[in-house]
């Protein structure tokens, strides 16, 4: 019987935590997180998408060896406007990496050579932030930049 009650305790135990870990979101409910499977092959950098109503400004990002490129620039300064909705889609082009903006809760999950993830938030606080590969030792090698709220 003490078995029996005990297992009924470790399963109330998990329904509980799986209902405390959330839906991908911060407490605003700004952040999403996960894998770019739109196909998109947008080679900009930066996009004004006002009109979709989904994201204000997009990022496209690729990661190789100890830095982030956006058109051709090595860790390029990121500038957008207090409250805007940012997208920021990553490829790894080169090793194992993610891109990490603790300010603002936001990260991508980390994903190896061709693969695509992206991450989703509003910038709601003005200021200069670094961003980061939080892999190894990628950010201590060179592997940041700024990002920057307007």
């Amino acid at each position: 019987m003490i078995k029996v009650i005990l297992w009924i305790g470790v399963i109330l135990l998990v329904i509980l935590g799986w209902n405390f870990l959330g839906d991908g979101t911060d407490d605003s409910g700004s952040l999403i997180v996960g894998d770019d499977s739109s196909g998109s092959d947008s080679s900009e950098g930066v996009e004004d998408n006002t009109d979709s109503g989904s994201y204000d400004v997009l990022f496209v990002l690729e990661g190789e060896n100890f830095k982030f490129m956006k058109d051709g620039v090595d860790n390029p300064e990121l500038k957008v406007n207090e409250g805007d909705v940012v997208r920021v889609e990553f490829t790894s082009v080169g090793g194992f990496h993610d891109f990490v903006l603790d300010e603002f809760s936001a990260a991508t999950k980390q994903v190896n050579v061709g693969g695509s993830t992206f991450v989703e938030f509003v910038a709601d606080r003005k200021g200069s932030f670094e961003y980061y590969c939080s892999v190894g030792s990628h950010r201590q090698a060179g592997m940041k930049g700024m990002f920057v709220v307007e």
